[in-house]
């Protein structure tokens, strides 16, 4: 127990960051019918604003810190929102996803001419250094706090989706833009405000990557491959489905990384063979959400 715990924990503590861009990728993915690779660059762009503000090693210079990450990313997507992705819904997923390819581009670029090219590092919070004993074994403090990250945004996600009128109205614009506009509900308004909701997750969760990591232009592939393999693996626009994959993938990498590191890296491929192999759209998709992204 004393061995396996520290592996769990880890691994579930890789995993969260992975799913907080997942759920935004998959948010955006499930109303817009969009796979927004420029959600790596929005990762990017938060570690990178935490890297450079962070004036101090208290928990609350710490959180500020993190939501200001989120919020500058949030401003940046919406911006994309309205002036590139509004003007490519109608020509179909595969053009979009191009636009946020190449978008993706132009913000990488973007954030080396503002960084360059040197790595940057971040502090832990002071209150969030070292280890605590949970059932005899010891864990980073940071992992048990992003863990609990995690959970308030899987358990928020939900209770937005679910038990509001914006989910309400979110589900509606998801399910059909043209009926829902019929019946009155502003469809670019909702997918402004998903698209924001989806930018601050993957610039908070840049931030809170950013102690853990070499904050360099590499961060945001390493980041956004295994944010699309949660995104398919979990099933296209399931926000559960987003966090069994991120943390089946986060132990697994842990797993791999004790007992057999000449396969590290590798997990990824591993997971989506598996699962793939017997769900064909994912552990939460359907194959109408699946052939979608096909057409």
């Amino acid at each position: 127990m004393n061995d396996l715990l520290p592996i769990v924990v880890s691994g579930v503590a890789q995993g969260v960051p992975i799913f907080v861009v997942a759920s935004g990728l998959t948010l955006i993915y499930g109303v817009l019918h969009i796979l927004n690779f420029a959600h790596g660059a929005f990762f990017l762009i938060g570690a990178y604003v935490l890297a450079t503000q962070l004036t101090s090693t208290s928990l609350g210079s710490f959180v500020i810190t993190v939501l200001f990450a989120g919020l500058v990313v949030m401003l940046i997507g919406m911006a994309c929102e309205f002036f590139v992705f509004r003007r490519l819904y109608a020509a179909g997923s595969q053009v979009s996803f191009l636009g946020a390819f190449a978008l993706f581009l132009a913000l990488q670029g973007a954030a080396q001419l503002v960084w360059g090219d040197n790595p940057r590092t971040a502090q832990y919070p002071a209150d969030l250094s070292g280890a605590t004993e949970i059932l005899g074994a010891f864990v980073s403090v940071y992992d048990v706090a992003v863990m609990a990250v995690g959970a308030a945004v899987a358990v928020g996600l939900f209770l937005m989706l679910n038990k509001s009128s914006l989910g309400s109205r979110v589900r509606a614009v998801a399910q059909d833009r043209v009926m829902a506009t019929a019946l009155g509900i502003r469809a670019p308004r909702v997918s402004l405000i998903v698209f924001a909701i989806g930018s601050f997750l993957a610039g908070a969760a840049g931030a809170l990557t950013a102690p853990v990591t070499s904050v360099d232009m590499s961060l945001a592939a390493s980041y956004i491959v295994p944010a699309f393999v949660v995104v398919i693996v979990g099933g296209l626009g399931s926000i559960q489905g987003a966090l069994l994959a991120a943390l089946l993938l986060g132990v697994m990498e842990s797993v791999l990384f004790r007992y057999a590191t000449w396969m590290t890296g590798f997990s990824y491929y591993l997971l989506v063979a598996v699962i793939l192999m017997f769900r064909p759209q994912g552990l939460f998709g359907s194959f109408s959400r699946t052939t979608q992204i096909a057409r």
